[in-house]
């Protein structure tokens, strides 16, 4: 074969393999598109909308600014309260835990030295801060923990444990047996976790972490619940 001959041949190839790969561009481009199925996003329900204000304390004149309003307790039946008489915290009398949604008018914030032995789930630091507040429907001034003092550090809770906002209006939507239930700190079957949390607190132990899915385990203030959810109503509502 002549020179010229090779190198048609060559040059024939070539253009073959570029036309074939012209072709395979060409109908890739022009097929229809097959769109995979994407998981479907949960969509927002009426609690999800709903964020509770924060404050953002941080120190003791952020604190202050909390004296003379009234807020409610968010993270039920996790903090102690105490007398508060003469300037000072009766630690040798303590009066209770605050359940969910309790009202409190905040009267002062002031630093106290908790004994050594007190049992807090504020950690004790070198001072405590304490909340001076009266409830509704009762006039004596009480004092709860809502953050410590560490040297020149300080650590505050305020925005995990409280709401500054009514949370009856927070939550309007819920209906009025609902809110019935969760003021009497009694739930029943029907309600969703978030209402029932409201209704027992935070004290919690599930058996899974699939949220609306699961059985759950209340303390609240020393009683027990047990109840169980399935599309994130109770289904079964038990007092141990």
């Amino acid at each position: 074969m002549k020179l010229w001959q090779k190198i048609s041949v060559a040059t024939l190839l070539v253009a073959a393999i570029f036309g074939i790969r012209v072709y395979f561009v060409w109908k890739e481009r022009h097929e229809p598109v097959v769109v995979k199925n994407q998981r479907q996003d949960r969509p927002l329900t009426d609690d999800d909308v709903v964020q509770p204000r924060k404050l953002y304390i941080d120190d003791l004149k952020s604190a202050k600014t909390l004296i003379g309003k009234t807020i409610w307790i968010q993270a039920g039946y996790e903090l102690d309260y105490y007398p508060y008489s003469s300037h000072s915290v009766v630690f040798a009398h303590k009066a209770g835990v605050l359940p969910s949604i309790q009202a409190m008018d905040i009267k002062d914030v002031v630093l106290a030295k908790a004994p050594a032995g007190l049992v807090s789930r504020v950690p004790h630091g070198d001072k405590q801060v304490y909340a001076v507040f009266t409830m509704p429907g009762d006039a004596k001034q009480y004092a709860t923990a809502i953050g410590y003092e560490q040297g020149s550090d300080s650590t505050y809770y305020c925005d995990d444990v409280f709401y500054y906002d009514d949370p009856h209006q927070l939550y309007k939507h819920w209906p009025a047996d609902v809110w019935q239930a969760v003021d009497q700190h009694q739930p029943k079957a029907g309600m969703n976790e978030l209402q029932t949390a409201m209704a027992l607190g935070v004290m919690q132990q599930s058996d899974s972490s699939s949220y609306g899915d699961r059985s759950v385990t209340y303390d609240a203030g020393g009683k027990k619940w047990s109840v169980s959810f399935q599309h994130n109503k109770a289904t079964t509502v038990q007092a141990e």
